[in-house]
């Protein structure tokens, strides 16, 4: 192309294509592909769907019982700081996703907030789910079994297999500021045996393999899911947790959703994501190489809405 060929606005460099926009048909009022989010467009759709929840896999039920970790109650680091000085340093490395409760009644949230609240009891609830599930899984080999925690964010699930006896726990997350939180924790709660890293997961591949990988909250927010499940499997010698949102339509599938935050400490790495079917995420886990694939499903009260009408899912996946 000659200089001059490249000049000129975009509406001259258009091609010649006519287009009629007079009318845009949608499945719904207002659903052109402009409007709003994809995300937004999905959820507008999906509320006028009526799909049954599906259990395809053999499951393995766990009694949910939620309580506080243990370690909270005794923490043992940062005592040469006032109340005033620890909640200075805890707002400073805010805002926090995960509710902490440190020393002298400072906490990492407000815990008394409705949002406070659901948080709390989200956390506590994936809490006694995931990392129970862990431990009881184990047995006997947990104190001398290695964990690595995917993505994990401010070190909630890291620290507590850490306190729990675990020989040692790794937690990697993309974002500075999510470890530096986990840090300031690990420090405050005096858990030796938990590390944390910032790394991408798709840059752990290479040798180094941990007993159990914990990969939680992290699939739907990639543009890579078979490469991220099958980096699980070749971190992990036993088995992986993988725990993730998914969609109800019974097909294997992703649902693609754009305009993310990726400042929110909780996003993932891209302003788009795939986000699985519930098929669509099993047949991932087995495409990825895992031999087999288990459920893992919480009872009790009151109840997790997300897990209970079948958008969040637990897999134990053995290696």
């Amino acid at each position: 192309m000659s200089q001059s060929e490249g000049t000129g606005d975009a509406e001259e460099r258009r091609p010649a294509v006519r287009v009629d926009t007079e009318e845009i048909v949608a499945a719904y009022r207002k659903g052109a592909i402009t409007e709003r989010t994809a995300q937004n467009r999905y959820l507008k759709w999906r509320r006028g769907q009526q799909t049954p929840i599906e259990y395809l896999l053999p499951r393995s039920f766990r009694d949910v019982v939620r309580r506080w970790p243990g370690y909270m109650d005794a923490p043992s680091g940062h005592a040469d700081l006032s109340a005033a000085e620890l909640r200075q340093r805890v707002t400073a490395l805010g805002p926090w996703s995960v509710p902490y409760r440190f020393a002298r009644g400072v906490a990492s949230i407000d815990l008394d907030s409705k949002l406070g609240r659901e948080s709390v009891a989200n956390h506590l609830y994936r809490r006694a789910l995931i990392n129970d599930t862990v431990e009881d899984s184990l047995g006997d080999d947990f104190a001398h079994s290695s964990v690595l925690d995917l993505g994990c964010n401010a070190g909630w699930f890291t620290l507590d297999l850490a306190a729990r006896g675990a020989l040692h726990v790794d937690g990697v997350d993309l974002r500075p500021e999510n470890i530096a939180r986990a840090e300031f924790a690990r420090e405050h709660f005096g858990i030796a045996n938990a590390a944390f890293a910032v790394s991408d997961a798709d840059d752990l591949r290479g040798g180094r393999q941990w007993d159990v990988v914990c990969n939680l909250g992290v699939l739907y927010h990639v543009m890579n899911p078979l490469d991220l499940l099958r980096g699980t499997y070749e971190l992990c010698r036993r088995f992986a947790i993988v725990d993730t949102v998914v969609h109800l339509e019974p097909v294997s599938a992703y649902f693609l959703f754009g305009d993310k935050d990726v400042a929110h400490a909780s996003e993932g790495r891209e302003g788009c994501e795939l986000h699985p079917t519930y098929r669509g995420a099993i047949e991932t886990l087995m495409f990825a190489g895992f031999r087999e694939v288990v459920e893992i499903v919480g009872r009790g009260e009151p109840a997790h809405p997300l897990y209970a009408a079948g958008g969040r899912r637990c897999f134990l996946a053995i290696k």
